[in-house]
């Protein structure tokens, strides 16, 4: 049975229903399994009028980074704004509606990297903040002082519920594939396909990396090459220490 909060928000215009976020074109997954263990993968949706009968509107994936945070890409929130009608869905099937053992919690709160920069997908990431904790799903595990940092040539896991190019396949199921680092920065890092690749909706998903059992959370998607086919750009989350602790830390 899906879970559902009692009031579950102000009206979205039907003119959101085909909405992409900017640059969403250029970041489910294509050529990629679905992903059952993957419970902290989130997907970001604008919040519904009522608990049943509403086909939800997918704007981005996300991640669990604490059982009431959720790390996603900025630009997911680009037509809402920080203040924007959001909820977040936990469960493998959103689309074409939700599917057993599913739920929604509202978003209370959403808040952008201070340097981000649209234009360039510079520091394109988002937390969110859950009215209800998430108890019995463990979040993804952020890098800590012992993680060999992202690099070239790494095999990394990214998770999403967006566009996989396949009609029998479609958006809105949680989804996983491995994707090769190609080029690490400061900030970010570029990976091709292994054969899988991001896509529309997958934006703001969680990147993985390090051995089954031990994974840890090493970037989230933020953008792509228009195809889905060659090329996607993950912010590390390794850089964003100081955009997290405070969030994190707040009671």
């Amino acid at each position: 049975m899906l879970g559902c909060l009692p009031s579950c928000g102000p009206a979205v215009s039907e003119a959101w229903e085909a909405w992409e976020p900017p640059g969403a074109r250029s970041q489910s997954l294509v050529q990629g399994t679905d992903a059952p263990g993957d419970g902290a993968a989130v997907a970001l949706v604008a919040r519904r009028t009522r608990c049943g009968g509403e086909v939800p509107v997918l704007l981005c994936s996300g991640a669990l980074i604490a059982p009431d945070v959720v790390l996603t890409a900025a630009h997911c929130l680009a037509v809402f704004g920080e203040g924007g009608p959001y909820e977040v869905f936990l469960g493998p099937t959103l689309l074409p509606e939700p599917g057993p053992g599913g739920r929604f919690v509202r978003v209370t709160r959403a808040v952008v990297h201070p340097d981000h920069v649209p234009a360039t997908h510079t520091w394109d990431a988002a937390l969110l903040r859950l009215a209800v904790p998430v108890t019995d799903i463990p979040p993804f595990r952020l890098p800590g002082g012992g993680d060999v940092p992202v690099a070239p040539g790494d095999t990394v896991r990214a998770v999403g519920y967006g566009d996989t190019k396949d009609a029998a396949q479609p958006a809105g199921q949680r989804r996983q594939g491995t994707l090769q680092v190609t080029g690490v920065t400061a900030s970010a890092f570029q990976a091709g396909p292994a054969p899988s690749m991001t896509c529309v909706g997958d934006s703001g998903g969680p990147v993985l990396g390090g051995p089954p059992g031990n994974e840890v959370l090493q970037g989230l998607t933020v953008s792509g090459d228009v195809a889905c086919r060659t090329e996607a750009v993950q912010l590390r989350a390794d850089a964003l220490g100081d955009f997290l602790r405070p969030f994190l830390e707040e009671a």
